[in-house]
């Protein structure tokens, strides 16, 4: 009788033990269908000269649901057309301080280094984050282009001060790192906002940016921080004022808290705490290869921008190689997708389509991870 009544409490037992696993296999499937679901899976394009139809079945067919657009080619309308009809988001790729064209029609525009010279390094060349009729022709700009393109988010690109960090490798010297905006502007109004004077004995732009650094460095960085999150700020509420659903996403250098003795702030004047309030996005470019790291840094960068922000972070990774002679190989591009992906990750953004459509076998890694059945 004793054995028949434990035989029948061991048979309850392991029969309620099979349906809670069953239960919560259940569970953990639907919650992890609808959180790889909800995930951006993006890349970014600045020309084409294909045939748009054609481009769209493609991104389709590999698994992407978002595009990361220049506002040019978002105005070609079959562009946009095909995009509604793949249910293909868009977000128009909008540079803000990088203007080489304002920039050469007035060169007053220039930041200015505390070396005292223009903020430009090659390609690379930078607007004054404080000259104010800039300011709101851009964001006028920006209205209009939502008024015009109705597109789906904005991505706001190069919305910081100047650095060309896609060549700052992992043993540079802080010290080395170019600080701005040291031009007549910025001085003029960093002593009104903070209620200074230069001294008159100090002259000259790379001796009165040895002195603010010096005597105000912490005044000056987070004064640089408000600068740019002021102007994110005033982007984020005209965006939503034209159209209240749109969302916001916001490059961000792939520069973590401590890298560089905390140079995302510093020297890019990103407070992603502060950012984080007006944008739905923070999407670091960790574009590992030509930075010289390894493919783990990316869920590194993903992991520290998250612990300071919680918000969503989506990471860009490149594709290809870019300033270095070495390949990104197909095995390491796999492997920076894998890091890409990983908790608390919203997706990916590659960068860019020109290296994808030449490379079949990355673009069959891609198909593979968005189109088959390897578990994300």
């Amino acid at each position: 009788m004793t054995g028949n009544l434990i035989s029948a409490i061991i048979l309850k037992i392991g029969l309620l033990l099979c349906l809670f696993l069953l239960v919560f296999g259940l569970l953990t499937s639907c919650v992890n269908q609808k959180f790889d679901s909800e995930k951006i899976i993006g890349v970014k394009i600045y020309e084409y000269s294909g045939d748009i139809t054609t481009l769209f079945v493609e991104w389709t067919q590999l698994g992407i649901n978002t595009v990361f657009v220049s506002p040019s080619l978002d105005s070609i309308p079959s562009f946009r057309e095909e995009a509604l009809k793949h249910q293909i988001k868009r977000f128009l790729i909008i540079p803000t301080f990088f203007d080489p064209n304002a920039l050469k029609n007035n060169p007053e525009l220039y930041a200015i280094t505390d070396r005292g010279k223009p903020a430009k390094e090659e390609w690379v060349e930078f607007v004054c984050p404080n000259k104010t009729e800039y300011r709101q022709k851009k964001i006028a700009y920006i209205e209009n282009l939502i008024k015009d393109l109705d597109p789906d988010g904005i991505s706001i690109d190069f919305i910081r001060y100047f650095a060309f960090w896609e060549k700052i490798y992992p043993d540079r010297s802080p010290l080395s790192l170019s600080n701005t905006c040291f031009d007549k502007t910025c001085l003029d109004k960093f002593q009104n906002d903070i209620g200074i004077k230069i001294p008159k004995s100090v002259h000259g732009s790379e001796e009165i940016a040895a002195w603010i650094l010096k005597n105000y460095g912490d005044e000056w960085t987070n004064w640089k921080c408000h600068t740019i999150t002021s102007m994110v700020k005033e982007i984020a509420d005209v965006a939503r004022m034209v159209k209240p659903s749109i969302k916001i996403n916001l490059h961000a250098v792939p520069w973590r808290s401590n890298d560089y003795n905390g140079a995302i702030k510093t020297v890019i004047g990103q407070n992603l705490v502060d950012l984080g309030s007006y944008v739905d996005f923070i999407s670091p470019m960790c574009y590992h290869h030509m930075l010289k790291r390894e493919t783990s840094w990316i869920h590194d960068v993903i992991t520290d921008f998250f612990e300071q922000t919680h918000n969503q972070i989506l990471p860009s990774i490149q594709v290809s190689k870019a300033y270095l002679q070495n390949d990104l190989t197909v095995e390491e591009f796999e492997g920076a997708i894998k890091q890409s992906l990983k908790i608390p990750s919203a997706g990916v953004v590659f960068w860019n389509w020109d290296a994808i459509a030449a490379s079949p076998a990355k673009k069959a890694i891609i198909h593979r991870y968005f189109k088959g059945n390897i578990e994300i």
